[in-house]
């Protein structure tokens, strides 16, 4: 099936198509694949990373909403729900085209919707905005880009996956201090505008001249190899593999299920820790310092990962990433000081930074790049049942329990149960193309 995006490589390559043999020569084009994921660390920081903001959102929503803990974690629900529960139609989509104009569209839902939020007056008007725009970051931020690198590479798709899983941490240099500076200068809606405004600015024209889904819509091929020899010699759309037969693999829910269990651990505890900070007695301009020693470690947690996945054991990588975690969890739990704090940012960005590229590594590598739209898709739809109530409930449990000390335990808990699920996944030997293969190491 022809992908429109192949219409736009004068923009990337600033030649025409009219050879078609051009990049099979190392030496005659340079490889764009690079460029992709520039285009998906940017995707990733604006798009993804904004919802750093909404922790920053908490205290101010509560004193002027009136609104409780659990209603706000209700909003990160919402969050979640809005951007997994399109997965399973954008999957197949961005395996078969409309990769660049949906992204696109994406953009404008995102600024449409926080727009319109910034105005809202009752907590039902800001509910409505959330989805509208979270559906929008769904559209150019995690999923799309992730299905453009996992395409582009394969050999160094580690490395690629965590220089574009980076742009969070990118995102939380920037996104945490300037939304409490924007909040405390300006309050919290026109925060939002300005958060909105340059997201949109910055996202959109990278999207518009980078965004490829795959490289041999430009002549080239995954890696910047020569020639297709890294590819399967029976590779084509046409027999990709049904997600019927996907779903009927071990490896299908292990990673599935797995990566639910631990991601809905960072976006349970990403919403209360700043209130955590403050309950404590951390002011929240010292608490947003904290955040970005956090992002450090995140981004060195993200590219070690992505070295090390090309090179070591991806399961023992990605269960060390949530022991990592783990660690982090209990030392937020239990500490009650500033400097202890900081002492929790470092494992905690390490372990949740480390893990943001193992999905992507895991599913590429048990399930090939034909499928990888509809396996991280379908994915973010099983994981919607753990992401969905792990905000709520760790509001209610703080409210119930009067501090946040027991609910980050047991999401330490959560994590080692994703970790020994991780730890039964079966590799293939030989990444599968037209099928998943049976055996692993």
């Amino acid at each position: 099936m022809n992908d429109p995006v192949r219409d736009i490589p004068e923009l990337i390559e600033g030649s025409s198509e009219a050879d078609p043999n051009r990049g099979h020569d190392p030496q005659a084009t340079t490889f764009h694949g690079w460029r992709v994921v520039l285009l998906g660390l940017l995707a990733n920081a604006f798009g993804t990373g904004l919802i750093g903001a909404y922790s920053f959102m908490v205290s101010p929503l509560i004193e002027e909403f009136g609104a409780t803990p659990g209603q706000l974690g209700l909003g990160m629900s919402i969050v979640i729900f809005s951007m997994a529960v399109l997965g399973p139609i954008l999957g197949p989509l961005f395996d078969r085209g409309l990769l660049r104009i949906t992204m696109l569209l994406g953009v404008a839902l995102m600024l449409s919707g926080l727009l319109l939020l910034s105005r809202g007056s009752e907590l039902w008007q800001l509910a409505i905005c959330l989805v509208i725009a979270s559906m929008g970051m769904s559209m150019y931020g995690f999923l799309p880009t992730q299905v453009m690198i996992v395409n582009w590479f394969i050999r160094k798709r580690g490395t690629a996956l965590a220089i574009a899983a980076a742009g969070t941490s990118l995102a939380g240099f920037v996104i945490p201090p300037t939304t409490a500076w924007l909040i405390e200068t300006s309050g919290w809606r026109d925060a939002i505008v300005w958060l909105a405004v340059g997201a949109a600015v910055i996202a959109a024209p990278v999207i518009s001249t980078f965004a490829v889904r795959r490289p041999e819509d430009v002549g080239q091929h995954p890696d910047g190899d020569p020639s297709s020899t890294a590819l399967s010699e029976n590779e084509s759309l046409a027999s990709a593999t049904p997600l019927r037969t996907l779903m009927q693999e071990p490896n299908f829910w292990l990673i599935g299920v797995g990566i639910a269990l631990a991601l809905c651990v960072p976006v349970a505890s990403g919403v209360f820790i700043v209130r955590h900070l403050e309950e404590i007695g951390i002011p929240r301009t010292q608490a947003a310092l904290i955040l970005p020693v956090m992002a450090v470690c995140s981004l060195l947690g993200k590219l070690c990962v992505g070295f090390l996945a090309d090179r070591s054991d991806r399961r023992l990588l990605a269960v060390a990433t949530l022991v990592s975690h783990v660690v982090g969890l209990c030392i937020l739990a239990t500490g009650s000081s500033l400097e202890t704090m900081f002492a929790a940012a470092i494992p905690l960005g390490l372990g949740g930074g480390g893990f943001m590229p193992i999905p992507g590594i895991l599913q590429g590598a048990c399930f090939g790049r034909l499928v990888i739209g509809r396996v991280s898709g379908f994915h973010s739809f099983i994981g919607l049942p753990f992401l969905l109530v792990a905000a709520p409930l760790v509001g209610v449990a703080a409210s119930a329990t009067g501090s946040f000390m027991m609910p980050f335990l047991v999401m330490g808990a959560i994590q080692l149960a994703a970790a020994g699920l991780l730890s039964f996944i079966r590799i293939p030997k030989v990444e599968p193309s037209t099928a998943p293969a049976s055996g692993g190491v």
